[in-house]
């Protein structure tokens, strides 16, 4: 079941259905700089990390996330220095001050000016030299917002390839887009067809910001074959992979992989590519308009070639059958 999403009866026919419930509020004020360090390196998959300043050290951080868009506010008292890699996410960031520099290890670094948004590197790690200050980020769940990019299309989501910074003209409806859902979606009482409809609105304004360019993904020279494969697996979930293949993307052998797997996942590459699969049919489903599209042909834009195993494995994931999540897209998506 995704994230943001419970399990409820319907009180006319007793079958269980998935609701959207509230989002989930998480609010720290921390004063010791190395306990913020292991929250900076949770939220942003970051290494070698360290503030600077340890005087009269600061850091409040706020998240309100339902699962597929995260909106967060970090204001520190001290630089941060490190390298980030957020994974398996879009970010989208701007910065009070400004000053802020993302690559700064590279000739192309990126310095943030006040209030202009600009998007984290995708598909790569990169060293961030963030000022003093306050920060904004709108985290989306990457099969979210990759979802979105196809959802008039019949083609299968794939992971974006999103530019750092854009045009000045590019970024005004964006930043009004931003001002009209973001009091709506810090408020956990927006719940179901609102919130998905406001989380619709602003995927949609970034990836007109920020239109995607040719994807050119490939894992960090720093990932493991866990992470290798899972990269591999995202970019061609469509694909009739096999276990020997996504062993010798990963550079490991099938042993190896599998071990990795039910060490780190709980599950085998095939189950874990499954989910991928499912997760993406679902995104596809609530985001296709009933009436130019049909459960079949989202299911075979995901890698699913048996329709009958497909329903069946949906249906156990998510409590309902594809055609229902089609039918109910009206209902979560304003058209």
């Amino acid at each position: 079941m995704a994230r943001g999403d419970e399990r409820i009866e319907d009180p006319v026919n007793g079958a269980a259905r998935t609701r959207r419930h509230s989002a989930e509020e998480v609010v720290r004020t921390v004063t010791d700089p190395y306990e913020a360090v292991v929250l900076m390196r949770e939220v942003h998959n970051g290494r070698d990390l360290r503030f600077d300043d340890h005087c009269g050290f600061g850091l409040r951080y706020r998240t309100m996330s339902d699962g597929r868009v995260s909106l967060r506010t970090a204001s520190s008292t001290s630089r941060l220095t490190g390298i980030l890699q957020p994974e398996r996410q879009y970010v989208l960031l701007w910065a009070v001050d400004g000053g802020t520099v993302i690559d700064a290890d590279r000739p192309d670094s990126v310095t943030m000016r006040p209030a202009v948004p600009v998007t984290f590197p995708t598909g790569r790690e990169f060293a961030i030299d963030a000022v003093p200050g306050t920060h904004h980020f709108v985290h989306f769940s990457a099969d979210f917002l990759e979802a979105v990019a196809t959802k008039d299309s019949d083609a299968a989501p794939r992971p974006l390839n999103l530019p750092i910074v854009v045009e000045p003209e590019r970024l005004g409806p964006l930043q009004e887009v931003v001002r009209a859902v973001a009091p709506a979606l810090f408020d956990r009482s927006t719940v179901g067809e609102t919130r998905d409809a406001l989380d619709l609105m602003l995927a949609e304004a970034v990836l007109a910001a920020f239109e995607p360019m040719p994807d050119g993904h490939v894992a960090g020279p720093h990932a493991n074959g866990v992470q290798r494969a899972k990269t591999f697996m995202h970019a061609r979930f469509d694909r009739a992979l096999t276990v020997p293949e996504i062993a010798e993307a990963a550079g490991v052998s099938v042993r190896t992989l599998q071990e990795g797997f039910q060490r780190h996942e709980g599950l085998t590459p095939m189950a874990f590519l499954r989910e991928i699969r499912l997760e993406k049919a679902r995104l596809g489903l609530q985001l296709a308009d009933p009436d130019v599209s049909s459960v079949g042909a989202v299911a075979l834009s995901c890698g699913f070639k048996h329709m009958g195993r497909f329903s069946g494995a949906y249906h156990e994931e998510f409590g309902e059958y594809p055609a229902e999540t089609l039918r109910l897209r009206g209902r979560t998506v304003v058209r």
